[in-house]
């Protein structure tokens, strides 16, 4: 970054008494504020990293007032616009720095699952050893369908998928999970065996309680049970929803709401009323969820982009435009595209 006006502009924000963390990854280039709280609170998990972002920023703007509003710049030089999801920011950070960052520690991930909230932190420090952190690979397996169900797991980061395997070797995903979500809940009542895969879609980091260590817990924290069933209730609801739709919607009906339902649960805000997907699905894993072939899903993708209702970009992230995705609309939108409306 150089002096000159854009100096001047970050002078001119001194007033504005917050703290400044510009983050260069890659060549200097022009930038744009965002997501305040969100830098602020993930930076708060590291002293260390905060400093050392610090020092990169004082190398880059030698003079310049560190405060103003955050600055997050992607390796082409292209803006990071919108609200990054943290562990997007944790990415950003660990290639500005040339290393892994560590995440959060147990305790700090715990305390904010929903599934404690309102716990004391105090407690929480207590019963945390119960749970073991394991980092997964892309494409990796946590659980196969038919493993004994001897776990819960709590997801930290990453994206894991949900799947069924048929008899003829096809696939059927049930749930896509991201940050926050919690797995393998059913083994704490009445499930011997596992009904499902668990796959991490991307690198995932995850803790895990043994069924009987967190069976005792429930047992000394009652309202903890109620939180698992809830999040057992939402996820039925999801699945029923979704295997309605399957069997009496179109592909493109399929389409659009599963997209809808990725951009609303794993979803960034960007400029314009687009959403980016955070969670990076290839064409076969779209169409294992919508109940589909490759070759039709890659179809009605094809169509969605003609207008403009999508678009991928270079980190091969589904980008949306929710409101172009609804029902309606969309038909109107295709038949003036490729004249002539849904089949």
């Amino acid at each position: 970054m150089h002096r000159g006006a854009k100096a001047m502009d970050t002078r001119a924000q001194n007033s504005l008494s917050r703290e400044r963390v510009v983050l260069y990854v890659g060549a200097a280039c022009p930038f744009s504020d965002l997501a305040v709280e969100r830098v602020r609170r993930v930076l708060d998990e590291y002293p260390a990293l905060t400093l050392s972002v610090r020092e990169r920023a004082r190398a880059h703007d030698d003079g310049v007032p560190l405060v103003a509003t955050p600055t997050l710049l992607l390796s082409d030089g292209r803006r990071l616009t919108g609200t990054p999801s943290e562990e997007r920011l944790h990415r950003v950070f660990s290639a500005l720095l040339g290393k892994s960052i560590p995440m959060a520690n147990k305790v700090w991930y715990i305390e904010r699952n929903r599934l404690f909230h309102g716990v004391p932190r105090e407690e929480i420090e207590r019963f945390a050893h119960l749970f073991h952190e394991r980092d997964y690979g892309a494409k990796e397996i946590v659980f196969s369908q038919g493993d004994l169900g001897d776990a819960i797991y709590l997801l930290k980061s990453g994206h894991v998928r949900l799947f069924r395997s048929t008899e003829d070797g096809k696939e059927l995903t049930l749930a896509i999970l991201g940050p926050g979500d919690v797995f393998g809940e059913l083994a704490l009542f009445d499930e011997s065996r596992r009904q499902t895969f668990a796959e991490a879609l991307d690198a995932a980091h995850i803790c895990a309680a043994s069924v009987d260590d967190f069976t005792r817990l429930m047992g000394h924290r009652p309202t903890l049970t109620m939180m698992v069933a809830g999040e057992m209730a939402r996820r039925r609801r999801e699945i029923e929803t979704r295997i309605a739709g399957l069997a009496y919607g179109s592909v493109r009906a399929r389409l659009q709401h599963a997209l809808r339902h990725l951009a609303r649960e794993h979803g960034e805000a960007l400029e314009g009323g687009e959403v980016r997907i955070a969670v990076r699905l290839s064409h076969q894993e779209l169409a294992q969820l919508i109940g589909t072939s490759r070759e039709t899903c890659t179809l009605e993708l094809g169509k969605l982009q003609l207008a403009g209702c999508l678009r991928v970009d270079d980190e091969r992230n589904f980008i949306v435009r929710p409101d172009r995705l609804e029902p309606g609309v969309l038909d109107r939108v295709l038949g003036r595209v490729t004249g002539r409306g849904q089949k």
